[in-house]
């Protein structure tokens, strides 16, 4: 019984780690409410971007258009899209800079969170749900660092910053509309138009800076400023003599770079990075071009910054630019590489895969949740939710045993009770306990019977007459009441689990609960607000908890209802077969009344 009882524990625990293990690795859906989704690779092996070195939180443009996005299966305005992280579960920052559905064009920028050194990573897009909200965070999707992006797509106004700092274009004066590399740019033709940013407290370049953009020169010139910071003291100047550019630095410190070629009539990216102490350099296309030695800190102007031209209009660049971007900081040379191949219109990095969707194979929204849901769960919470696993594992194993059992026994006792009223002698059905051997009213019958017979012979021997004397029936009625108390304990075994789990596994999950939501608490005071990534895993764990101990406690209930319900049917049935027994017994033996 000990083995049965063993084997079949463990073939109920084998196929809940196989539930478990299946529910896990099935492809699993960030959120069923979002019934497509693309994998976006990211490649930077020597076939791909060939970046050598890692770029962690990096805003990659994300281009999407009809041959590797469908439009109809988005909304019109594209406030579906979603991107998630390569564990398809942490959201990303991102933020559109242009939708257009009728032309087929999507320009998205994704904070992705790494870029891979030699190697693949890969995000997810997600789309197709109806009622989602616009989730954007355009300031999200820089990091600290980069103190302004102007994406230069406004058809009218001064060019905005997308960066949370906000330093917003305060004048323009070119032309906008003209068509870039990425979507829209200005046209700046060559009479001292300029955009002019504001000096502020967040454009500090003390620990470094870093400027890029892409830049189309129409014609060779005299001097035309790309970029101007420039207070008649100190200055940074990025400017283009001939088809050169050229970087100075003046003020404490004193340094110029040496030229590099910049080919009339072709968009080039182009970034200057500078940090004081170290070095000044110059890429065009990702690639690095020169150097120069920076003997001390950077220049502070106290002027405002002046792109196209010098803040008096004079010295003016005649060309067009798009996506200008200012950093606080010496990017590295991986992060201008990723910056020139991923935002051309061919770029080596990014790769889209084939769409896939819910209704094509993927997981049903409820199994997807609780996998989302698993997923959360801290270990605290896994602690409790095994328990009550094992003792859920333990009441079903019981309940299987005990439903069997039951079966069998009152099969077998119909059979038995049909044969005993059949039977012309008492003793005539004792040796069938092959057909019986289930029946607990055999067990009960052979007891008795035993007993009744030992106590016979001894009578016969001692008094010839055949009569059931007093200690005899009292002998014979004393094993059938053992006979039917162990039958009771037999039935009743295992049922204290029940009653364990019924009153037990709602405190379990309580317990849990209360667990999860102390590391709620704990995850907003470790995240310093209280955003949805502090709040989620230890809400999950308390959630899911109490619906462990629930899972536990409400089947537990019905269960010990139904075998409860069952063993007072049987015993009520022992009864009526022991007071049969015990008169044809009496019926039998008993005294006659000659």
């Amino acid at each position: 019984m000990k083995g049965s009882w063993w084997r079949r524990f463990t073939a109920c625990a084998l196929l809940v780690f196989l539930v478990v293990l299946f529910a896990g690795t099935a492809g699993a859906w960030w959120d069923g409410k979002w019934k497509y989704r693309k994998k976006i690779v990211l490649d930077t092996t020597p076939q791909g971007a060939d970046i050598k070195e890692a770029v962690p939180e990096f805003p990659v443009l994300v281009r999407l258009h009809s041959g590797n996005f469908t439009f109809s299966n988005a909304k019109s305005d594209g406030s579906d899209i979603r991107f998630v992280a390569a564990d398809d579960k942490t959201p990303l920052k991102y933020h559109i800079e242009q939708y257009d559905p009728a032309g087929e064009m999507v320009l998205v920028w994704v904070r992705a969170p790494n870029i891979p050194a030699a190697g693949q990573d890969f995000i997810w897009l997600y789309y197709g749900n109806s009622a989602a909200a616009d989730g954007q965070d355009t300031g999200g999707t820089y990091d600290t660092s980069q103190l302004a992006v102007y994406h230069l797509g406004e058809k009218d106004g001064a060019p905005q910053d997308a960066t949370a700092y906000k330093n917003h274009a305060k004048e323009f004066t070119g032309k906008q509309g003209a068509t870039g590399p990425i979507g829209r740019g200005i046209m700046l033709p060559g009479g001292g138009e300029r955009l002019v940013i504001a000096k502020s407290p967040s454009l500090s370049l003390a620990k470094g800076f870093t400027f890029s953009a892409w830049v189309r020169m129409d014609r060779a010139q005299t001097g035309g400023r790309l970029f101007s910071w420039d207070d008649g003291k100190q200055s940074l100047i990025i400017a283009v003599d001939g088809t050169n550019l050229r970087c100075e630095v003046s003020g404490r410190t004193k340094a110029a770079s040496t030229p590099v070629e910049l080919p009339p009539g072709k968009w080039v990216h182009v970034a200057v990075t500078a940090e004081g102490g170290k070095e000044l350099v110059i890429y065009t296309e990702g690639r690095q071009k020169t150097t120069v030695k920076l003997s001390g800190p950077l220049p502070e102007p106290a002027a405002d910054i002046s792109v196209g031209a010098s803040a008096d209009g004079k010295h003016a660049f005649a060309g067009s630019m798009d996506e200008i971007g200012i950093s606080g900081i010496s990017r590295s040379a991986a992060w201008v590489r990723s910056a020139a191949v991923s935002q051309g219109p061919e770029t080596p990095l990014l790769s889209y895969l084939e769409e896939e969707s819910t209704s094509g194979g993927g997981e049903s929204l409820t199994i997807h949740l609780l996998v989302v849901t698993a997923r959360a769960i801290t270990l605290d919470g896994w602690l409790v939710i095994g328990l009550i696993v094992a003792m859920i594992g333990i009441t079903w194993v019981i309940f299987f045993n005990k439903f069997t059992v039951l079966r069998k026994t009152k099969k077998s006792n119909a059979a038995f009770a049909e044969a005993f009223s059949a039977s012309n002698t008492v003793s005539a059905v004792k040796d069938r306990e092959d057909e019986f051997g289930d029946s607990a009213l055999f067990r009960i019958y052979s007891a008795g019977l035993v007993e009744l017979e030992r106590r016979l012979h001894n009578a016969v021997g001692a008094d010839a007459e055949k009569a059931l004397a007093g200690r005899i029936m009292s002998a014979f009625s004393s094993a059938l009441d053992k006979a039917v108390l162990q039958e009771s304990k037999r039935n009743a075994a295992g049922l204290l689990a029940f009653t364990l789990s019924i009153s037990g596994g709602p405190f379990m999950g309580l317990f849990g609960t209360v667990w999860g939501v102390i590391n709620t608490f704990a995850g907003v005071a470790e995240a310093g607000e209280a955003n949805l990534a502090a709040i989620a895993p230890g809400v999950a764990s308390a959630l899911a908890c109490t619906l462990m101990g629930l899972t536990l406690a409400i089947p537990a209930l019905f269960q010990y209802s139904y075998l409860s319900a069952e063993i007072k049917d049987m015993t009520a049935e022992i009864n009526l077969f022991t007071d049969r027994f015990v008169t044809r017994v009496e019926e039998e033996y008993g005294e006659s009344d000659a």
